[in-house]
């Protein structure tokens, strides 16, 4: 039941500092909050995004009642001391990042048409949350706090607080962010960022603003850092060309959404119109490249498909067209309540076509990424091996006479945090007696390449193995030792930079884990089992730990030096 409580709380804690515009979507009836009202005068000079959401609306429709209020009314009762159901809006300020604290700090202004209650409010707190905020350590920041500061998992970068301003007013965030607000509010005027969000509001039911001027030197520099291609570079003049971005929506009776970035200036502005024709031509290109390719099909319905996105494709990009209005770029989307479903349609039909290819080559590049940190975990076991016993490890564990029992992906398991499998190995058995095919199931999951679908225990991840590789064929342990020594570092004479550890192996060339079998190089037939593991070529570790993509693009030449670790010659460029 304490879980079920907390997840409320967490639930309301969210909506309250990061209320999502899509509920607002759900109002039927505007309500009249003043402007005078929202709480603007807390917001300080230096705040990087303002916004506001007219709670009541949503709060007092029809849809909203179709949901379990009662609980929420009870939960607000018995914990917060007050109604949330009687909120009529959240003001939201989001403070400037500093270098002891680089993620932006958000305090709620929250009116409610409830009396708020000092004795009650937010009293209960305790019996949900993990920690209650000391009155030490609530004087050290704020020692004027009339509410409850406390910690919880749903923000765990500082103590929350729950300050009440007045009867109806009351201000959540952390510690350190509301009693600054408190501290240096109310302001007898407007400050510029609270009066830029009132003159966007006007009627709006949400309203989101960035004030660029706070963050402009922060995201240069950020800019500054990155290699942006042409013709992408045009892109670095959107911070010293903007003042601010805003989006509000009203959604009571109809849709409309309104972008508007203000430019700085007259040419600013010409500048910022000149991106966004550019953006708009390129969405054009992509999206009616993708369209053309289903047009193209020989299938029937496929080809139809492609022309349906075709036109409406068109259609959308009009209708999105950004228009200039003095010194400011402004996209107005406005639909009639009638209208809208059918233009819902509409865009799940262009999306479909354009986020399908972008989700799998995410996901492509996601898989890629989690098997070059696999095989960086398996090249940093390696060198913690070299570091206990001055070699790399044997390509086998072998018995008196030589002969092969287990691989080298068992005797590094003590370091990738699995010494208590390796403890459970009968090292003077092959890998398939009859014990040792029992551990076959408990692969550890950095074995586990996530492009395969190869049965269950096998592994693609193999060491190089030939004469002059990271492997040569292993020998009989020398007396006394438990397995023979692998190669040092003054092996590699062409430098551990240059010669190849570990590769992906394609998945019919996959190897049970603990069979002591790798990726025999063939020097004539050099991308044998090689360049399927991923699209386009084959993550590889190299003997310093490094971990690089191998492009199918790369000469057979080039390949064959990385494998040999002491052949003298220059590896191309």
């Amino acid at each position: 039941m304490t879980s079920y409580l907390k997840a409320i709380l967490v639930g309301f804690l969210t909506a309250t500092m990061a209320f999502s515009p899509q509920w607002a979507l759900m109002a039927q009836e505007a309500a009249t909050v003043e402007k005078g009202s929202l709480g603007l005068e807390y917001v300080p000079d230096n705040a990087v995004g303002v916004g506001f959401l007219r709670a009541e609306p949503l709060l007092t429709s029809s849809v909203v009642k179709n949901y379990p209020v009662e609980v929420a009314q009870a939960f607000g009762a018995k914990y917060l001391g007050f109604d949330p159901m009687r909120i009529t809006s959240i003001l939201l300020i989001a403070t400037l990042p500093t270098p002891e604290n680089p993620t932006p700090d958000v305090v709620a202004v929250v009116k409610t048409s409830e009396t708020l209650q000092g004795e009650t409010f937010f009293a209960n707190i305790g019996e949900l949350v993990e920690e209650m905020a000391d009155q030490e350590t609530v004087n050290e920041v704020f020692a004027g706090l009339k509410g409850k500061a406390f910690f919880t998992e749903a923000y765990p970068l500082d103590y929350l607080a729950a300050h009440q301003l007045d009867e109806h007013t009351f201000l959540l965030g952390s510690l350190t962010a509301v009693a600054a607000v408190v501290t240096n509010g109310p302001h007898a005027q407007l400050t510029q960022p609270a009066q830029m969000l009132a003159d966007a509001g006007d009627d709006a039911d949400v309203v989101l603003m960035l004030n660029m001027a706070p963050v402009r030197d922060q995201i240069n520099g950020i800019i500054a850092q990155q290699e942006i291609p042409f013709p992408f570079a045009v892109y670095k003049q959107i911070p010293d060309s903007t003042k601010s971005i805003t989006l509000s929506g009203h959604f009571t009776n109809k849709m409309a959404l309104t972008l508007k970035i203000d430019a700085v200036d007259k040419e600013a502005a010409q500048k910022l119109e000149y991106m966004a024709g550019f953006t708009m031509e390129m969405a054009k290109a992509a999206m009616l490249g993708e369209a053309q390719k289903l047009a193209d099909s020989k299938d029937e319905i496929e080809a139809a498909m492609g022309q349906y996105q075709t036109r409406m494709a068109e259609s959308m990009l009009k209708l999105l067209q950004p228009k200039r209005d003095g010194d400011a770029l402004v996209i107005r989307f406005e639909q009639s309540e009638d209208k809208i479903a059918a233009t819902n349609v509409a865009i799940v039909g262009v999306l479909v076509a354009l986020l399908l290819p972008a989700v799998q080559s995410a996901r492509t590049a996601a898989r890629r990424a989690a098997s070059a940190n696999n095989l960086k975990q398996i090249a940093l076991a390696m060198h913690m091996f070299h570091d206990t016993y001055r070699t790399f490890p044997p390509q086998a564990i072998t018995d008196k006479e030589g002969k092969k029992l287990l691989s080298w992906r068992v005797m590094i398991l003590p370091f990738i945090e699995q010494h208590a499998l390796y403890e459970q190995f009968h090292l003077d058995e092959p890998w398939d007696s009859e014990h040792n095919r029992k551990l076959i199931p408990r692969m550890p999951a950095i074995y586990n390449n996530p492009n395969s679908t190869t049965p269950e225990g096998y592994a693609n991840y193999v060491g190089s193995l030939g004469k002059g590789m990271f492997f040569e064929q292993p020998t009989a342990p020398p007396e006394g030792q438990p397995f023979a020594p692998g190669l040092s570092f003054r092996n590699f004479t062409d430098g551990t930079s240059n010669t190849l550890m570990c590769v992906e192996t394609n998945e019919d060339a996959a190897v049970i884990w603990t069979q002591p079998s790798d990726l025999e190089v063939d020097l004539m037939n050099v991308w044998k089992n090689l360049g399927k593991a991923q699209l386009g070529g084959f993550n590889a570790a190299y003997c310093d730990g490094s971990v690089r993509f191998i492009n199918m693009d790369t000469p057979a030449k080039t390949l064959q030096l990385l494998f040999q670790r002491n052949d003298g010659q220059v590896i191309p460029q």
